[in-house]
């Protein structure tokens, strides 16, 4: 074989050699920054604004029908707690079993309270976990996203600097809904969610609608489906599950829904406060 043959297939081999290698690595790096753009979402750090030994021995005072806007959820109460203080407007067989064909399952209650005002409730379990888990999984734009697709077109949720430790900003964009005379139009809001440590573990996440803030900067719109939105979120261990209980006042945008009769805010209520947050068992028990 002359040197000149020789050499052509050396060069060939080495092409080839040379392109495996390019294609070897860029099949790598690949791999690699899908992993990290897959893994980014989930490095938001879990903070708490104020921490408690123990949960508040008061009891809250009952919400009254037609009076909601008086009721508070304070801060530091367990869901027992309140739980008690709801009963005066439902009761425990109030809450409907749910299976979505997703997986999400547990409880949810929709009860209306007059003045368009609406409480959203919902009973799950997470298994085999912790709060602090459950509470980054709640904090993760993509889960609620992806759990949420048929309503939530994004949600991205960052941490609120400007407020200190423990808050956290959620911009949502919810995809129009049809309702009676039409439909809701695309609706865009912010809300801000305050995280509260109670004992070794257990967390509260209190969530309500934000308004215009220069330092935030948060310019308000009425394209929201609520003008008013108060959630406590509880996460408490028992044994080696997380039970978590979340209970939500609302009161209808009518500029935003002004066909839509209160029975059916209700079930819209129900819906995203109540069987929208059922995919937290279901995510636990997929992801271990």
């Amino acid at each position: 074989m002359s040197n000149r043959k020789r050499h052509r297939e050396y060069t060939s081999f080495t092409f080839m050699i040379t392109i495996i290698c390019l294609l070897t690595s860029v099949s790598c790096a690949n791999k690699l920054f899908n992993f990290l753009t897959k893994q980014q979402h989930t490095f938001l750090p879990i903070t708490h604004s104020a921490h408690r030994s123990r949960y508040h021995s008061k009891e809250l005072s009952p919400i009254r029908y037609g009076r909601a806007s008086e009721f508070t959820f304070d801060r530091f109460h367990s869901a027992p707690t309140i739980d008690r203080a709801l009963v005066s407007v439902r009761s425990n067989s109030s809450f409907k079993h749910y299976c979505g064909r997703d997986g999400r399952e547990g409880y949810y209650a929709s009860t209306r309270l007059g003045d368009d005002w609406v409480l959203a409730e919902s009973r799950q379990k997470a298994y085999r976990c912790a709060p602090k888990d459950v509470l980054a999984a709640y904090l993760d734009g993509e889960n609620q996203k992806k759990w949420n697709a048929d309503k939530v077109r994004d949600i991205k949720i960052t941490k609120m600097r400007s407020r200190g430790s423990g808050w956290y900003r959620q911009d949502m964009v919810l995809k129009p809904q049809l309702i009676l005379g039409g439909s809701t139009g695309e609706m865009r809001y912010t809300q801000v969610i305050r995280v509260d440590k109670i004992g070794d573990g257990d967390y509260n996440a209190f969530v309500q609608l934000l308004e215009s803030d220069r330092n935030d900067n948060i310019k308000s719109t009425i394209m929201r489906p609520f003008n008013i939105l108060r959630v406590n979120v509880n996460l408490r261990q028992v044994g080696p599950n997380v039970e978590i209980y979340a209970a939500g006042l609302m009161k209808v945008n009518r500029k935003v829904v002004p066909n839509l009769v209160i029975v059916d805010a209700a079930g819209i209520a129900g819906s995203m406060a109540g069987k929208g947050t059922l995919w937290l068992s279901s995510h636990f028990r997929k992801g271990r």
